[in-house]
Parts: C-alpha cells; structure tokens; sequence
C-alpha cells in the first residue's frame, strides 16, 4: 500500500486548496472556474491515487494533476471558443440576432444531425471533452471523433446559412 487514503487525502486538501484557488484564480480570473479546477484537481488526485508515490513530494503530485486539469480546460475554452466564431460567421449574415434567436436557431439545427454525430458534437463542444475522451467514452477510434466533427460543423454551417437567408426573406 501507498499510504494513500482517505485521511492523507483530507490532509492534502486542506494543506493545499488554498494554494490551488489562488494560482487557478490568478490565471482565470474567474472565482467560479478557479474553484471548479480546484475540486478537479482534487479529483483527479484521488482518482489517480493508486499512482501516487511516496519517492516524490505529495505537492509535486498534486501540481502535476493541477497543471493537466488546467491544460484540459484551456483546450475546452479553446475548442468553445473556436465553436462560437464558427458558428457565428454563418448564424446571421449581417442581421444581429438576440441570442434566444441564435440558440434556438443553433438547437435546430442541432436536433437535425444524425444522433451520433449530434452525441459526439455535443460532447466535444457543448460540454468540453476532448476527442479522446469521446472516443473511450463511446468505444470509437479519434479519427472516428474527428470525422463526426467535421461533417457535423459543415452540416452546421449549411443549415445556420440556410436559417440566415431563410431568416432575411420572411423579414423583408
């Protein structure tokens, strides 16, 4: 046995999640995200705890969880962000459109994906996994993963296009 167990675990958090907050706090500037990657962290510290090694600082350890679930949030931001530019150059065509029109708009077109490229779009860009995890999660390779993305995001774009022109017409 490692030594690591419940009672080591409630010692590490309380002796570092202050840390933790802050440094997340510093680069998110957000105190809702720094304490959403504090507890994944610590989550990840636990779910990993059979790894853990008494050869090397506990602190150690633990950053290390910390950096991967702040390089996975980044990623999640990232690939949100890349989503709603996407999603934005073909929504409107010039028109401004209230978001209740543009999410509704996006939920329709959405509904009208085959459901497993409607599963592996909605769980890379509506929750933020990355195509590894969708791929495990649904038992299919990465480049399956990809594949559904990118003819989902072109499926996208054509409806969102259509729902713009179609949008222009009923409005002159």
């Amino acid at each position: 046995m490692n030594g690591f167990d419940a009672s080591f675990f409630e010692s590490v958090f309380y002796q570092n999640y202050d840390r933790l907050y802050s440094g997340f706090f510093k680069k998110t500037r957000s105190e809702a995200i720094a304490q959403e990657l504090t507890q994944l962290s610590f989550i990840k510290f636990w779910e990993y705890r059979a790894s853990f090694t008494a050869d090397l600082p506990t602190e150690l350890q633990l950053n290390r969880k910390a950096k991967l679930v702040y390089i996975d949030w980044l990623r999640k931001e990232a690939h949100q962000r890349r989503i709603a530019a996407e999603l934005s150059k073909h929504s409107n065509a010039g028109q401004t459109s209230n978001s209740f029109e543009l999410t509704h708009t996006l939920q329709i077109a959405l509904d009208k994906l085959p459901p497993i490229r409607k599963k592996v779009f909605t769980l890379a860009y509506v929750e933020g996994f990355s195509y590894k995890e969708i791929a495990g999660d649904l038992g299919i390779s990465v480049k399956t993963v990809d594949a559904h993305i990118q003819k989902a995001l072109k499926q996208l774009r054509k409806m969102l296009a259509f729902y713009a022109v179609l949008s222009l017409i009923t409005a002159g």
